[in-house]
């Protein structure tokens, strides 16, 4: 089944004044998953008809390629396993992404203030719609 970001687009046209993000094109999608292979289709589907930035009125920031502790300079004050790559930010300092060890596709969370990894389970489609604060309502 192919996966459609039509309810989340509709969502936030009606809850934002104004939107910044760019939607990847096929080659800058083709370069992330050359590098990435394993980024689940859900996340990929995301930047093609979402794109990268910011909504909510920074509510929640997706970029546009991975990234990990050592692109931010923080390498030398937190410890994370190598093959955890984040995909985005709450504004305050903790981090979302991927644990490529456990190819399974849920996000991971970093939080900053106690530099530990908290697994959620969750799809990126069923997080980023939190991250969005849609609820069941604007999901019917």
């Amino acid at each position: 089944m192919a996966i459609n970001y039509n309810l989340e687009i509709e969502f936030l046209k009606k809850v934002e004044d104004n939107n910044n993000r760019t939607a990847l094109t096929v080659n800058q999608i083709e370069d992330l998953l050359s590098e990435f292979p394993k980024l689940p289709e859900d996340y990929i589907a995301y930047l093609q008809e979402v794109g990268s930035g910011s909504f909510r009125n920074c509510q929640f920031n997706i970029a546009s390629s991975l990234f990990n502790l050592e692109d931010l300079g923080l390498e030398n004050h937190y410890e994370l396993k190598s093959n955890i790559w984040f995909f985005g930010d709450n504004f305050s300092g903790d981090f979302s992404g991927f644990d490529f060890d456990r190819n399974d596709g849920k996000i991971v969370e970093f939080w900053h203030e106690s530099g530990e990894l908290y697994y959620t389970n969750k799809s990126f489609q069923t997080y980023i719609r939190e991250q969005m604060l849609m609820d069941e309502n604007d999901i019917k």
